[in-house]
């Protein structure tokens, strides 16, 4: 029997030394994937960062799940313009650690809205460090009930 090179014992170990390696990445980011919410919270995170503002008008409210805690934040359908284009768009805001007033989720009613400039169908209108909803106070018009839009809540 003929014998192996000197370099065989080398490569072999080196070789093995690789898969086990492979292997051992491929375990941990396995075992280690973020959770939906999680990703859900770095999408929200990552849009507040790069975001501009764009205004915008809340088309619907959507109760929020059953499995949320008893008054929690609803999903609003929201929609908003930028470049000649108009999108529309929700947000689950029960998943946002934050409190929330009522009176912002009123449909029809306007919101700001950070998008993604490199992908502007990207958006939120709130997040755990900024919030695009509308605050309106009553005016003091009297009987006609007007009233205005107040700063975002930041």
């Amino acid at each position: 029997m003929p014998a192996l090179p000197g370099w065989w014992p080398v490569a072999a170990a080196v070789g093995g030394g690789a898969a086990l390696a492979g292997a051992a990445i491929w375990l941990w980011r396995r075992w280690h994937r973020p959770s939906a919410d999680e990703l859900e919270r770095q999408r929200r995170l990552h849009v507040h960062a790069v975001g501009r503002l764009a205004s915008g008008e809340i088309l619907e409210m959507i109760p929020a799940p059953l499995e949320a805690q008893e008054n929690a934040a609803p999903t609003l359908v929201y929609q908003y313009s930028t470049h000649g284009v108009t999108y529309q768009a929700s947000q689950a805001l029960h998943l946002i650690e934050a409190s929330f007033d009522p009176a912002s989720w009123i449909p029809g009613w306007p919101v700001q809205v950070k998008y993604d400039p490199a992908q502007p169908g990207n958006s939120i209108v709130a997040c755990e460090h900024w919030n695009g909803l509308s605050m309106r106070r009553a005016t003091g018009a009297g009987a006609a009930g007007g009233s205005t839009p107040g700063k975002p809540l930041q």
